[in-house]
């Protein structure tokens, strides 16, 4: 006996709805008008016999039912695209959508993507933001944490290398100021400074600047970013300056270099891992990641 099931497209609208939390814009996406969408919603809700969003002057939020069903939706929409992606063979594009933390993202991963492309062609990828990793689906992410979150969530890729750095701009005399004459570059986790100064200056038996003192930045790439331009001394992944240093826009200042206890980690949801371009993906940044640099201390 059949069972009865809402129709696609108003799975499709709910799924495009609860990504962007906003009837206007998923109407947009799927070239409906609002009304119709809105209308859509409510035949949907009408057949499930419960209300999928609360409804407020500042937006859509989701109810306990639309989360219980969002991932069904998305999984049974993804394995109806690869059906169809491999029964059409005259357009066999696989589109690949990537959660990555940001400083990886810009400096690590979207360098290396050409050699992914070129060696498949059919693949689109779609880098997501953060902001919308809540309700945006995703066929993989690379987190920035611990090695304790990726043994229940995930799958480790590396730690990160930690090095003093500075540009040759805030050398005097060929001679690069002390290390407290400088201002310190700090990398936020959330509200609070990442540890990678107070660590290295344990390793290194220097004594750290006061808490108060320095700059702080919500990512590391914006505090390479600054850092190249001579704003102060900062302690980097070597990872993530890579070109710079070849280039010669940053300079180590020590030959110090501290395996940080956090680095990046791939997660992979449960219904995503048997999918072929997830396979070619996983694969191809294992080897990317064994190919790359190593940590000395």
């Amino acid at each position: 006996m059949k069972r009865k099931l809402p129709a696609l497209n108003l799975l499709r609208l709910f799924e495009e709805t609860c990504r962007t939390l906003s009837v206007s814009k998923a109407a947009d996406a799927l070239f409906i008008t609002q009304s119709a969408a809105s209308r859509q919603l409510r035949q949907l809700e009408t057949f499930i016999g419960k209300d999928l969003f609360i409804r407020s002057h500042s937006g859509l939020v989701l109810t306990q039912e639309a989360i219980m069903l969002l991932p069904v939706v998305r999984q049974s929409l993804d394995v109806l695209e690869e059906g169809i992606e491999r029964v059409q063979l005259r357009n066999p594009r696989q589109h690949l959508r990537l959660q990555v933390a940001p400083t990886f993202a810009t400096r690590w991963l979207a360098p290396r993507l050409v050699t992914l492309r070129q060696r498949n062609s059919q693949l689109q990828i779609a880098l997501i933001s953060e902001a919308r990793q809540k309700y945006c689906d995703f066929d993989g992410a690379i987190r920035f944490g611990s090695p304790e979150e990726a043994r229940t969530r995930g799958e480790w890729l590396r730690y990160e290398t930690l090095v003093l750095v500075s540009s040759p701009l805030l050398m005097i005399d060929h001679v690069f100021p002390p290390l407290q004459g400088v201002p310190h570059l700090h990398v936020l986790n959330g509200d609070s400074r990442l540890d990678n100064w107070a660590r290295w200056c344990e390793a290194a038996g220097e004594a750290p600047q006061p808490q108060e003192s320095g700059l702080e930045f919500s990512t590391q790439d914006q505090a390479i970013n600054a850092c190249i331009t001579g704003a102060g001394y900062a302690v980097l992944d070597r990872g993530m300056i890579v070109n710079e240093l070849r280039q010669g826009m940053l300079v180590e200042l020590s030959p110090l270099a501290l395996r940080s206890p956090r680095g990046y980690w791939l997660e992979i949801p449960a219904p995503k891992r048997d999918l072929p371009r997830v396979r070619v993906f996983r694969e191809w940044l294992l080897t990317q990641i064994a190919t790359g640099e190593v940590c000395e201390a």
